[in-house]
C-alpha cells in the first residue's frame, strides 16, 4: 500500500518537524501554501492539516480552498488551533471555517479551547503556561458544539466527540522546553485519521506521543530529549503498529 499523502498547510517554525514526523510515522508529506494549488493539493491528498501558527496575508482563503477541496472528495481534516484567542485575526479566520465546515478533529492547547467555548481564556502567544480549569468539560463542550472530535493538551491531555471522554497522563517535563512537538501531534492525528475513524486516530496519536515522551525522558536535555523523542515516535508508532 502507497504511504498515505498528508497535505500539511502548517507553522513554518516547525514544519520539517512536522515532515520528519509524518515520515517516521509511515506517511508522506506534501506542504504549501499557495494558493494557486491548494484545491488540487488537497484533493490528491490522504489527509488535510490546517494548523494556523503563522497565517499567510492570504489565509482564510487559502484555507478555505483546501478545506472544501478536501470535504468535496470525502478527505479528513484536522484544524490545529495555535494561538487561537490570542489574536482577534486569527481568531476571526478560524471562526469562519468553523461556521462553514465540519472538521475531522480540531486540536488546541488548554487555552485556545477554552477561548473557542467563551470560557474566556486565552493563549499568551501561541503557548499555555498553567492548567486549565475544567479543560475535560470544555473539550466535550466544543465536541458537541462543533460535531467532531476535540482534543485539548496540557499537563493531562483531554479527548472527546461529545459522547465518549478519554484524559491522557505521562510524558516528560521537558516536553515544555521543545517547541513545535505539539504541531507534530497535529500532523501525526492527520496521519492516523487515514486508517482510522478520527476520535480513534486522535487518541492514538495523544497516546503515542506521551508515551515516546516518557521513553525519551532521561535525556540529559531539551534539545537531545528532541532528537530520542523523535526515535521513540519510529520505534513505537508506525501505521502498522498499535500504541499501547
Amino acid at each position: 500500500m502507497a504511504r498515505p499523502l498528508i497535505y500539511q498547510i502548517t507553522n513554518g517554525v516547525s514544519a520539517q518537524l512536522q515532515a520528519d514526523c509524518v515520515a517516521l510515522l509511515g506517511g508522506s508529506s506534501v506542504m504549501s501554501c499557495r494558493l494557486a494549488e491548494a484545491a488540487e493539493i488537497a484533493a490528491a491528498s490522504d489527509a488535510l492539516l490546517i494548523n494556523i501558527g503563522t497565517p499567510p496575508d492570504d489565509a482564510e482563503e487559502l484555507y478555505r480552498t483546501a478545506a472544501g477541496a478536501a470535504a468535496a472528495n470525502n478527505i479528513p481534516v484536522v484544524l490545529d488551533l495555535v494561538g487561537y484567542g490570542f489574536s482577534k485575526c486569527r481568531t476571526e479566520i478560524a471562526d469562519a471555517l468553523l461556521a462553514e465546515f465540519r472538521f475531522s478533529v480540531i486540536k488546541g492547547n488548554g487555552a485556545e479551547i477554552g477561548a473557542l467555548c467563551g470560557a474566556g481564556t486565552a493563549p499568551r502567544g501561541v503557548s499555555c503556561d498553567s492548567e486549565i480549569a475544567e479543560a475535560e468539560r470544555l473539550t466535550e463542550d466544543c465536541a458537541k458544539k462543533f460535531g467532531c472530535v476535540v482534543y485539548s493538551t496540557g499537563e493531562t491531555d483531554h479527548l472527546s466527540n461529545g459522547e465518549k471522554s478519554f484524559a491522557i497522563i505521562g510524558g516528560s517535563p521537558l516536553l515544555r522546553g521543545t517547541s513545535g512537538i505539539g504541531c507534530a501531534l497535529g500532523s501525526a492525528t492527520a496521519l492516523f485519521c487515514t486508517r482510522d475513524e478520527p476520535l480513534e486516530a486522535a487518541r492514538r496519536a495523544l497516546k503515542l506521543f506521551r508515551r515516546a515522551a516518557a521513553e525519551a525522558g532521561e535525556a540529559a536535555g531539551p534539545y537531545s530529549f528532541r532528537i530520542k523523542f523523535m526515535d521513540m515516535l519510529a520505534k513505537f508508532g508506525s501505521l502498522e503498529n498499535e500504541v499501547k
